[in-house]
């Protein structure tokens, strides 16, 4: 699922909006201590007051928002077929017109997360069955704007699950009966600014539904629930961005060896985001390389060893694995390259590395010479220009 995908979903989370349709509602709290359910809740979304429905839209906008494999993560279903399965699970839910039918597949789901729960306080977990409506032909609409009826329709299911917030006793003021008075500890608050964990299924891609991943929404960014992951989901984890970035890392580093020249590694990105700019990512399309495209990129440079190449795709990843140029490569359009040391840190954009060079000088020292094009200015000053031999 591309960003343009997931932006124009989430965007249409809004009251008065004839893309999405929110169907029906259910919720469902579950008590930390038995893990028992202590209250179900359906309604049809349309039912709801509008000061409901706001909060409910502002807690599904943020379990789709975030970055892709940061805080969304596109997951595969493992070991699929067999009963009880949460992909056959989720499909007759988000198919079935019966209401009936989508609270006990509902059911059936809060039955996995009941016994894989591992949470410190009790939670809500509610889902919500919706219909959002797409264009077939975007061409077509892009040249006719009253082209809005060439649509279908995506159903899909989306849960999120929020913690509740038992608040302390505090002095209130009851303005119905103008007095001040104790709050009561009894009122639980489902914390719907801030969802645990959250998914989506079936996948939009492409604008087409692919029923054989789901996307998972994780709020911490560097600890992803694998207890939900493969006992709720039954889902398998993949490599986060940060993973794959160490991951591609290293396997440079077997192929090419721990020490290289910055031109080399900036002609290194700029071949591998020309490889990114032949996808379209609007068809859905995912840029990635594999081993194929990074051995020839490195022949074409006349860097590593290919051998060493495919020994470490597979010691690392495998050697099929396609890692996402997003992931990989730093943006281009920005200063994304961080170059640290004891003395001073320095951002510079990728295409820019060429002008930069590690260097000894006549006395042994180390230094970094930057190439300039204009004068360096600290605290309003213009640094003084000084002729020496390196």
């Amino acid at each position: 699922m591309n960003k343009k995908e997931l932006g124009a979903l989430r965007k249409e989370f809004k009251q008065d909006t004839y893309k999405l349709q929110i169907k029906e509602l259910y919720s469902v709290y579950i008590k930390k201590d038995s893990g028992s359910v202590i209250h179900t809740e359906f309604h049809y979304f349309d039912q709801l007051d509008e000061e409901m429905k706001e909060l409910h839209l502002k807690n599904f906008k943020k379990v789709l928002s975030g970055t892709i494999d940061t805080k969304l993560f596109e997951l595969d279903f493992e070991n699929t077929g067999y009963e009880n399965h949460t992909q056959s699970i989720l499909y007759n839910a988000v198919q079935s017109n019966d209401t009936e039918v989508f609270i006990q597949e509902t059911n059936k789901i809060i039955e996995k997360l009941i016994e894989c729960y591992n949470y410190d306080t009790d939670i809500v977990a509610t889902m919500i069955r919706a219909e959002y409506m797409i264009n077939v032909n975007k061409k077509a609409a892009e040249y006719d704007e009253g082209r809005d009826d060439i649509m279908k329709a995506f159903d899909f299911m989306l849960c999120s699950l929020n913690k509740i917030d038992v608040p302390k006793k505090a002095l209130r003021f009851d303005f119905r009966h103008r007095e001040f008075s104790v709050s009561s500890v009894n009122d639980a608050i489902i914390n719907l600014n801030s969802p645990v964990l959250g998914f989506m299924f079936p996948l939009l891609s492409g604008g087409q539904a692919d029923v054989n991943k789901v996307l998972f929404y994780n709020s911490k960014v560097k600890e992803l629930n694998k207890t939900f992951i493969e006992g709720v989901l039954n889902c398998s984890i993949k490599m986060d961005a940060e993973a794959e970035r160490n991951t591609f890392t290293t396997i440079l580093q077997t192929a090419i060896g721990d020490t290289i020249k910055p031109e080399i590694i900036q002609e290194i990105y700029e071949r591998i985001n020309e490889v990114a700019a032949c996808c379209d990512e609007e068809e859905g399309e995912v840029p990635t390389v594999g081993l194929r495209e990074i051995k020839l990129i490195l022949e074409n440079i006349g860097v590593g060893n290919s051998n060493e190449l495919e020994r470490a795709f597979e010691t690392y990843a495998e050697k099929e694995y396609n890692f996402k140029v997003q992931n990989v490569v730093p943006d281009f359009n920005s200063k994304s390259i961080k170059i640290e040391s004891e003395s001073a840190n320095i951002t510079v954009t990728p295409k820019d590395l060429n002008t930069i060079r590690q260097i000894k000088d006549k006395r042994g020292r180390k230094c970094l010479l930057i190439e300039l094009t204009e004068d360096i200015v600290i605290d309003g000053f213009r640094l003084e220009t000084v002729e020496e031999e390196i």
